[in-house]
């Protein structure tokens, strides 16, 4: 999926597009609790849930491991994919997760050294929506 940014226009003035975030969280093993989420920053919101800021589900169930996300850039097409992944059963976001980490890895690690070489390079002018 793609959507079209005017181009050059973001990075004449150097603003980011919105952003849009679906995660995932869960503990060291696969069959314990999940939590689904949604964000515009996904490092700042990981960091509240690792300094344990959001006392929420994830807080007191201890679910620090970031096993799945989602970006995108169009609001809707991201509304319409939250509703569609939170009414799904368990087994269908398990499948989810292990299509694309099938080991359960932590995937923050990754996605910081990711998210810190895309904010030295410029904005690209196509914007891609993608999973982890």
């Amino acid at each position: 999926m793609s959507t079209q940014e005017p181009t050059g226009f973001h990075q004449q003035l150097n603003i980011k597009p919105e952003t849009y975030w679906l995660y995932i969280l869960s503990n060291s093993k696969p069959s314990g609790p999940l939590y689904l989420g949604d964000t515009e920053c996904l490092t700042s919101r990981m960091e509240e849930h690792r300094l344990g800021l959001r006392r929420d589900y994830a807080h007191y169930h201890r679910l620090d491991r970031l096993v799945y996300f989602e970006v995108w850039h169009d609001q809707e097409k991201f509304i319409a994919r939250l509703r569609r992944v939170r009414n799904w059963p368990r087994d269908m976001r398990l499948l989810l997760i292990e299509s694309l980490n099938p080991d359960w890895e932590d995937l923050l690690p990754q996605f910081l050294m990711e998210h810190r070489a895309q904010a030295m390079t410029p904005v690209s002018p196509n914007i891609e929506e993608r999973a982890a």
